[in-house]
Protein backbone atom coordinates (compact mmCIF):
# COMPACT_ATOMS: atom_id res chain seq x y z
CA UNK A 1 0.00 0.00 0.00
CA UNK A 2 1.71 3.15 -1.40
CA UNK A 3 2.09 5.56 2.01
CA UNK A 4 1.42 9.27 1.80
CA UNK A 5 3.81 10.99 4.72
CA UNK A 6 3.07 14.27 5.12
CA UNK A 7 5.69 16.90 4.87
CA UNK A 8 9.14 16.43 6.31
CA UNK A 9 9.81 17.93 10.22
CA UNK A 10 13.27 18.31 8.43
CA UNK A 11 12.23 21.55 6.29
CA UNK A 12 13.14 23.66 8.89
CA UNK A 13 15.20 23.72 11.92
CA UNK A 14 16.05 27.65 13.27
CA UNK A 15 14.14 30.81 12.73
CA UNK A 16 16.56 31.90 10.33
CA UNK A 17 16.02 29.22 8.07
CA UNK A 18 12.46 29.56 8.61
CA UNK A 19 12.74 33.50 7.41
CA UNK A 20 14.33 32.25 4.43
CA UNK A 21 11.89 29.66 3.74
CA UNK A 22 8.75 32.66 3.61
CA UNK A 23 11.05 34.29 1.04
CA UNK A 24 12.53 31.54 -1.33
CA UNK A 25 11.23 28.58 -1.65
CA UNK A 26 14.11 25.94 -0.35
CA UNK A 27 14.04 22.71 -2.55
CA UNK A 28 12.74 19.99 0.06
CA UNK A 29 9.48 21.67 0.66
CA UNK A 30 9.16 22.02 -2.81
CA UNK A 31 9.18 18.08 -3.19
CA UNK A 32 6.77 17.35 -0.14
CA UNK A 33 4.43 19.91 -2.11
CA UNK A 34 4.82 18.27 -5.31
CA UNK A 35 4.64 14.94 -3.98
CA UNK A 36 1.66 15.55 -2.00
CA UNK A 37 0.01 17.01 -4.53
CA UNK A 38 1.11 14.07 -6.86
CA UNK A 39 -1.06 11.54 -4.71
CA UNK A 40 -4.08 13.56 -4.83
CA UNK A 41 -4.44 13.80 -8.42
CA UNK A 42 -1.73 11.59 -9.77
CA UNK A 43 -0.42 13.19 -12.27
CA UNK A 44 3.12 12.09 -13.40
CA UNK A 45 4.67 15.58 -13.98
CA UNK A 46 4.30 16.24 -10.19
CA UNK A 47 5.88 13.11 -9.80
CA UNK A 48 9.27 13.94 -11.75
CA UNK A 49 9.02 17.85 -10.69
CA UNK A 50 8.96 16.46 -7.05
CA UNK A 51 12.00 14.08 -7.94
CA UNK A 52 14.18 16.95 -9.20
CA UNK A 53 13.43 19.40 -5.97
CA UNK A 54 14.70 16.88 -4.35
CA UNK A 55 17.67 15.74 -6.27
CA UNK A 56 18.48 19.63 -5.56
CA UNK A 57 18.08 19.67 -1.43
CA UNK A 58 20.89 16.33 -1.70
CA UNK A 59 22.97 18.92 -3.50
CA UNK A 60 22.05 22.22 -1.91
CA UNK A 61 22.04 20.51 2.00
CA UNK A 62 25.17 19.85 3.49
CA UNK A 63 25.72 16.05 5.09
CA UNK A 64 25.58 17.25 8.69
CA UNK A 65 22.46 19.25 8.05
CA UNK A 66 19.13 16.82 8.74
CA UNK A 67 17.31 18.17 5.55
CA UNK A 68 20.44 16.03 3.49
CA UNK A 69 19.16 12.81 4.84
CA UNK A 70 15.77 14.16 4.66
CA UNK A 71 16.46 14.62 0.70
CA UNK A 72 17.84 11.31 0.31
CA UNK A 73 14.71 10.10 1.91
CA UNK A 74 12.46 11.62 0.05
CA UNK A 75 14.25 10.31 -2.67
CA UNK A 76 13.99 6.69 -1.73
CA UNK A 77 10.36 7.49 -1.25
CA UNK A 78 9.52 9.33 -4.66
CA UNK A 79 11.35 6.18 -6.77
CA UNK A 80 9.40 3.65 -4.87
CA UNK A 81 6.30 5.78 -6.35
CA UNK A 82 7.56 5.79 -9.72
CA UNK A 83 8.26 2.01 -9.36
CA UNK A 84 5.05 1.18 -8.11
CA UNK A 85 3.39 3.56 -11.30
CA UNK A 86 5.64 1.96 -13.99
CA UNK A 87 7.48 -0.69 -12.91
CA UNK A 88 10.66 -0.04 -13.77
CA UNK A 89 13.19 -1.87 -12.26
CA UNK A 90 15.93 0.71 -11.99
CA UNK A 91 13.51 3.04 -10.08
CA UNK A 92 13.17 0.15 -6.93
CA UNK A 93 17.12 -0.18 -7.29
CA UNK A 94 17.72 3.39 -6.69
CA UNK A 95 14.59 3.47 -3.78
CA UNK A 96 16.55 1.12 -2.14
CA UNK A 97 19.88 2.74 -2.74
CA UNK A 98 18.54 6.71 -1.17
CA UNK A 99 17.01 4.96 1.61
CA UNK A 100 20.21 3.13 3.24
CA UNK A 101 21.74 6.37 2.16
CA UNK A 102 19.39 8.24 4.43
CA UNK A 103 19.58 5.98 6.95
CA UNK A 104 23.63 5.78 7.00
CA UNK A 105 23.67 9.52 6.90
CA UNK A 106 21.31 10.69 9.94
CA UNK A 107 23.01 11.88 12.48
CA UNK A 108 22.85 10.93 15.90
CA UNK A 109 19.69 11.73 17.51
CA UNK A 110 18.18 12.90 14.24
CA UNK A 111 14.12 12.50 15.24
CA UNK A 112 13.57 11.51 11.29
CA UNK A 113 15.56 8.15 11.56
CA UNK A 114 12.42 6.27 12.16
CA UNK A 115 10.78 8.09 9.05
CA UNK A 116 13.89 7.25 7.04
CA UNK A 117 14.56 3.54 8.02
CA UNK A 118 10.77 2.73 7.14
CA UNK A 119 10.85 4.21 3.91
CA UNK A 120 13.52 1.78 3.06
CA UNK A 121 11.91 -1.12 4.77
CA UNK A 122 9.06 -0.13 2.30
CA UNK A 123 10.98 0.05 -0.68
CA UNK A 124 13.06 -3.14 0.38
CA UNK A 125 8.89 -4.91 0.91
CA UNK A 126 8.41 -3.94 -2.71
CA UNK A 127 11.82 -6.02 -3.87
CA UNK A 128 10.13 -8.73 -1.50
CA UNK A 129 7.11 -8.67 -3.58
CA UNK A 130 8.91 -8.82 -7.15
CA UNK A 131 11.73 -10.60 -6.36
CA UNK A 132 10.37 -12.91 -3.12
CA UNK A 133 13.94 -12.83 -2.12
CA UNK A 134 13.94 -13.50 1.79
CA UNK A 135 16.80 -11.48 2.57
CA UNK A 136 14.88 -7.84 1.34
CA UNK A 137 12.02 -8.62 3.80
CA UNK A 138 13.87 -10.13 6.67
CA UNK A 139 15.42 -6.38 6.46
CA UNK A 140 12.18 -4.75 6.16
CA UNK A 141 11.53 -6.45 9.43
CA UNK A 142 14.34 -5.63 11.42
CA UNK A 143 14.25 -1.92 9.97
CA UNK A 144 10.24 -2.12 11.46
CA UNK A 145 11.34 -3.23 14.61
CA UNK A 146 14.25 -1.03 15.22
CA UNK A 147 11.40 1.75 14.59
CA UNK A 148 9.22 0.60 16.70
CA UNK A 149 12.21 0.65 19.56
CA UNK A 150 12.54 3.97 18.71
CA UNK A 151 9.37 5.23 19.22
CA UNK A 152 8.31 3.84 22.28
CA UNK A 153 4.90 3.14 23.07
CA UNK A 154 3.80 6.56 25.29
CA UNK A 155 6.81 8.45 23.65
CA UNK A 156 5.99 12.15 22.95
CA UNK A 157 5.02 13.48 19.01
CA UNK A 158 5.35 9.61 17.77
CA UNK A 159 1.71 8.09 18.81
CA UNK A 160 0.13 8.11 15.25
CA UNK A 161 3.37 7.31 13.37
CA UNK A 162 4.07 4.48 15.93
CA UNK A 163 0.58 3.06 14.89
CA UNK A 164 1.42 3.04 11.76
CA UNK A 165 5.16 1.25 11.92
CA UNK A 166 3.38 -1.68 13.81
CA UNK A 167 0.30 -1.99 11.27
CA UNK A 168 3.79 -1.93 8.89
CA UNK A 169 5.67 -4.48 10.61
CA UNK A 170 2.53 -6.86 10.93
CA UNK A 171 2.13 -6.51 7.30
CA UNK A 172 5.84 -7.39 6.63
CA UNK A 173 5.18 -10.36 9.01
CA UNK A 174 2.14 -11.70 7.19
CA UNK A 175 4.19 -11.82 4.08
CA UNK A 176 7.14 -13.81 5.65
CA UNK A 177 4.47 -16.15 7.25
CA UNK A 178 2.71 -16.52 4.72
CA UNK A 179 5.35 -17.51 2.03
CA UNK A 180 6.31 -20.00 4.31
CA UNK A 181 3.54 -21.28 6.47
CA UNK A 182 4.74 -20.01 9.47
CA UNK A 183 2.51 -19.98 12.16
CA UNK A 184 4.59 -18.57 14.68
CA UNK A 185 5.53 -15.96 12.46
CA UNK A 186 1.70 -15.01 12.00
CA UNK A 187 0.68 -14.94 15.58
CA UNK A 188 3.12 -12.02 16.09
CA UNK A 189 1.97 -10.69 12.37
CA UNK A 190 -1.67 -10.62 14.77
CA UNK A 191 -0.46 -9.18 17.72
CA UNK A 192 1.23 -6.27 16.00
CA UNK A 193 -2.06 -5.95 13.51
CA UNK A 194 -4.63 -5.91 16.85
CA UNK A 195 -2.55 -3.21 18.42
CA UNK A 196 -2.21 -1.28 15.34
CA UNK A 197 -6.49 -1.26 14.86
CA UNK A 198 -6.69 -1.10 18.70
CA UNK A 199 -4.84 2.45 18.91
CA UNK A 200 -6.55 3.54 15.59
CA UNK A 201 -9.58 5.22 16.44
CA UNK A 202 -12.99 3.93 14.29
CA UNK A 203 -13.74 7.41 12.73
CA UNK A 204 -10.01 7.28 11.33
CA UNK A 205 -9.75 7.11 7.57
CA UNK A 206 -7.05 4.57 8.05
CA UNK A 207 -9.06 2.28 10.23
CA UNK A 208 -10.50 0.10 7.55
CA UNK A 209 -7.59 -0.41 5.99
CA UNK A 210 -6.36 -1.53 9.66
CA UNK A 211 -9.29 -4.05 9.63
CA UNK A 212 -8.21 -5.33 6.25
CA UNK A 213 -4.75 -5.95 7.75
CA UNK A 214 -5.69 -7.60 10.76
CA UNK A 215 -8.30 -9.44 8.40
CA UNK A 216 -5.53 -10.62 6.02
CA UNK A 217 -2.92 -11.74 9.16
CA UNK A 218 -6.54 -14.35 10.44
CA UNK A 219 -6.93 -15.41 6.70
CA UNK A 220 -3.60 -16.43 6.77
CA UNK A 221 -3.87 -18.64 9.83
CA UNK A 222 -6.55 -20.25 8.48
CA UNK A 223 -5.13 -21.22 5.11
CA UNK A 224 -1.87 -22.24 7.57
CA UNK A 225 -4.20 -25.07 9.21
CA UNK A 226 -5.95 -22.75 11.90
CA UNK A 227 -9.94 -23.20 11.04
CA UNK A 228 -10.84 -20.94 14.61
CA UNK A 229 -9.88 -17.68 13.52
CA UNK A 230 -12.34 -17.57 10.11
CA UNK A 231 -15.21 -16.41 11.87
CA UNK A 232 -12.70 -12.97 13.20
CA UNK A 233 -11.00 -13.09 10.01
CA UNK A 234 -15.11 -12.52 8.20
CA UNK A 235 -15.70 -10.28 10.82
CA UNK A 236 -12.95 -8.05 9.71
CA UNK A 237 -13.21 -7.94 6.29
CA UNK A 238 -17.19 -7.37 6.64
CA UNK A 239 -16.30 -4.67 8.63
CA UNK A 240 -14.08 -3.04 6.45
CA UNK A 241 -15.97 -3.42 3.60
CA UNK A 242 -18.94 -1.50 5.62
CA UNK A 243 -16.33 1.31 6.52
CA UNK A 244 -14.65 1.74 2.71
CA UNK A 245 -16.74 4.18 0.66
CA UNK A 246 -19.13 2.75 -2.44
CA UNK A 247 -16.22 3.57 -4.66
CA UNK A 248 -12.99 2.81 -2.92
CA UNK A 249 -10.44 0.60 -4.88
CA UNK A 250 -9.88 -1.49 -1.76
CA UNK A 251 -13.40 -2.83 -1.84
CA UNK A 252 -12.92 -5.36 -4.87
CA UNK A 253 -10.26 -7.13 -2.91
CA UNK A 254 -11.45 -7.01 0.56
CA UNK A 255 -15.10 -8.76 -1.63
CA UNK A 256 -12.62 -11.22 -2.87
CA UNK A 257 -11.17 -12.16 0.55
CA UNK A 258 -14.50 -12.47 1.53
CA UNK A 259 -15.02 -14.99 -1.49
CA UNK A 260 -12.48 -16.59 -0.76
CA UNK A 261 -13.46 -16.93 3.09
CA UNK A 262 -16.77 -18.52 1.88
CA UNK A 263 -14.74 -21.20 -0.27
CA UNK A 264 -12.80 -22.14 2.91
CA UNK A 265 -15.68 -22.68 5.12
CA UNK A 266 -17.25 -24.83 2.06
CA UNK A 267 -13.88 -26.62 2.75
CA UNK A 268 -13.26 -27.02 6.33
CA UNK A 269 -17.48 -27.85 6.52
CA UNK A 270 -18.17 -24.51 8.90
Amino acid sequence: MVKWFGRSRSRSYDKAGAAAESEHLEPLGVSDDLRLAYGRTGDPKLLRGSLQAAELAVEVYPVNDLRHAAALSSLCMLHRLSWERDRSAPDLIKAVDYGRQAVDKSPLGDPELPRHMSSLATALQEVYDSTEDEESIDEAIALYRRCLELMPKGSTGHGEERVGQESNLANSLLRKGRSNGDGDILDEAATHARAALRDTPDDHPMHPVRLVNLGGVLLGLVQTGRPEHIGAAEDMYARALREFPARHPARAGVEQSLATIKGLRSQFGI
